[in-house]
């Protein structure tokens, strides 16, 4: 083993042998070619995990390892067309009939689905023409419930116009009434106002006369004062000279006094003819 690789790495002729030789198997063994390729192929997406995932070292480089595996793929591939030209041709009209059974298939495919196309507008058209019945239905339905609602509006406004006039009769009523409620609340209160003038003008009578009466009789009643104190005067006077004759005198408090000054009694006044 050591001696190969040192004749792999000293000797150019014995690189090419190999290669050759490697060429001439991959010609003749198309199938095990091809196989190893795809290990290599593998083989070399480990290597470049290995390398710039893992950074680990790899023996081989990947470029050497991908040229392996085109090397061996193209040279297998065309010796296998080469050495099996029968199973080439069967592959060939295995795949003619897969194409066209492929071709039949699409075919089929394509009138299914414009089948299914045509079944599906059909669907569609019918839906459609459903929806415009359903939707001209819907709009006669509402043209006859605006209709409706109209005449429902009319009769409305007609009722609410009624209504309104019925209360613009009553509010006349109701004004007329208040106007001659208040025309009869004026005249009671011109009434009131002339009964309360000539109540006043009989109690500003009433005042005077009472007035006049009170003047007359305190009138009255100063003449009396002074007649009783004219009188009381001359009886003070009469009184006066029946006391200085008998001794006793009266003061201005109406009280008598002996001719010493002391008080004299009620009793002594009167044993003596006098007035208390």
């Amino acid at each position: 083993m050591e001696k190969l690789k040192n004749l792999w790495d000293d000797k150019l002729w014995f690189k090419i042998l190999v290669i050759v030789v490697i060429l001439a198997l991959s010609y003749w063994f198309g199938i095990i070619a091809i196989l190893l390729g795809f290990i290599l192929f593998i083989y070399a997406i480990v290597t470049v995990i290995r390398k710039y995932i893992f950074k680990k070292n790899t023996r081989f480089k990947v470029r050497y390892i991908l040229l392996s595996f085109l090397a061996l793929t193209i040279m297998g591939g065309y010796g296998y067309a080469q050495t099996h030209p029968e199973e080439m041709e069967q592959s060939r009209i295995r795949q003619q009939e897969t194409k066209k059974a492929a071709e039949t298939k699409k075919d089929e495919d394509a009138k299914n689905a414009a089948k299914a196309k045509k079944a599906e507008d059909a669907k569609k058209a019918a839906k459609a023409k459903k929806a415009e019945d359903a939707k001209k239905a819907e709009a006669t339905k509402q043209a006859e419930a605006a209709r409706q609602a109209e005449a429902a509006k009319q009769a409305e406004a007609a009722k609410q116009a009624e209504a309104a006039k019925q209360a613009e009769a009553a509010k006349q009523a109701e004004a007329a009434k208040q106007a001659e409620v208040a025309r009869q609340a004026e005249a009671a209160k011109q009434a009131e106002a002339a009964r309360q003038a000539e109540a006043a003008r009989q109690a500003e009578a009433a005042r005077q006369a009472e007035a006049a009466r009170q003047a007359e009789a305190a009138k009255q009643a100063e003449a009396a004062r002074q007649a009783e104190a004219a009188a009381q005067a001359q009886a003070a006077a009469q009184t006066e000279q029946n006391g200085n004759s008998s001794g006793y005198t009266q003061d201005a408090n109406g009280r008598w006094h002996r001719s010493n000054g002391q008080f004299a009694s009620k009793k002594e006044i009167a044993a003596a003819g006098l007035v208390w």
